[in-house]
């Protein structure tokens, strides 16, 4: 494989990666990186590697770039940048002359509070679709139920609503009482949930998808953004008209100053089949919230039903 297929490769990582070159300056930033790491407007190339850190990730940096120009040995390093830790990898590479240049891939760390909340998140979606169940159970048209069956759905979707309350005083415990702090990729989130989707046998769904490309990171994270988007998919694809397309749409917010991200499900929904309201389910709205968004509903004549799940940019 060629550097320049090497390095178009780099592009579609999630991980922030910097190539350097036998004198240790920048010759590829890629987006994630940049949109990490660099300012609005900001280009990294050329400048020394450690010097698009600050503080002391600087001088580990400079260490592990050290380590690999004169040596041409790998080396980990472990950095703090805006209120992030970092585990990274800083390698050598073959470059012109017969001197090594280096590469260097950087890999979020998860705080433990990261973790537990997205545990808890991922708790909620398995309670949220028991009580689905058990509404669809109650409202079946299709045989009654009797007294005894009914008594023990009640039961069954009281013991549901109690474990959800006492799951959302665990989220706000967790979280002290703010919005998560995480930050995420929303356009490869997107993408996988699309993938996933549209590769279900069952479903035979028909998506398209339009989004501009390095969207910037948002606020939330990874797990819980892509389960709360499958769930509405799914849930708007029950309620769709039969073979009738869907779309997912993604854009920023604000223009030249971005302060947020809007991602876009339109739909068609079928009368007979939709629910009531048409607000996104209690669950997503709870999982949004949850990351500082929020997830709402319009309906349009001529567009069709449009769901949209808003998100802070990461920082903002």
């Amino acid at each position: 494989m060629s550097t320049a297929e090497d390095i178009s490769l780099l592009a579609h990582l999630q991980a922030p990666i910097l190539v350097g070159d036998p004198d240790g300056r920048i010759v590829y930033a890629n987006p994630s990186f940049r949109n990490r790491f660099c300012g609005q407007g900001e280009d990294p190339m050329g400048q020394p590697l450690a010097m698009v850190f600050g503080g002391g990730a600087r001088e580990a940096v400079l260490t592990a770039t050290a380590e690999v120009l004169e040596r041409g040995q790998s080396a980990r390093l472990q950095i703090r940048e805006a209120e992030h830790g970092y585990t990274g990898l800083a390698s050598p590479i073959e470059a012109e002359d017969d001197r090594v240049g280096v590469v260097m891939v950087l890999l979020e760390e998860q705080s433990n509070e990261e973790y537990m909340t997205g545990l808890a998140d991922e708790i909620g979606g398995p309670m949220a679709e028991a009580m689905q169940a058990m509404q669809a159970l109650g409202q079946s048209r299709h045989r009654a139920l009797t007294d005894e069956q009914k008594a023990i759905v009640d039961r069954g979707r009281r013991a549901i609503e109690t474990a959800q309350k006492w799951l959302r005083e665990l989220q706000v415990a967790i979280r002290g009482g703010k919005p998560q702090q995480g930050r995420f990729d929303v356009t490869n989130s997107i993408m996988r949930v699309a993938d996933r989707l549209v590769g279900d046998p069952d479903m035979a769904l028909d998506l398209e998808v339009l989004m501009p490309p390095n969207l910037p990171r948002v606020a939330g994270t990874t797990v819980v953004f892509e389960r709360l988007l499958t769930q509405l998919v799914r849930q708007r694809f029950e309620e769709a008209r039969a073979g009738e397309p869907m779309t997912l749409l993604a854009r920023t917010l604000g223009g030249d100053q971005p302060r947020g991200v809007v991602v876009s499900l339109v739909d068609r929904p079928d009368a007979s089949r939709r629910s009531a309201t048409g607000h996104p389910p209690e669950a997503i709205q709870h999982g949004m919230a949850s990351m500082g968004g929020e997830a709402i509903c319009v309906e349009d004549s001529t567009a069709g039903r449009v769901t949209l799940m808003r998100l802070a940019l990461a920082g903002a």
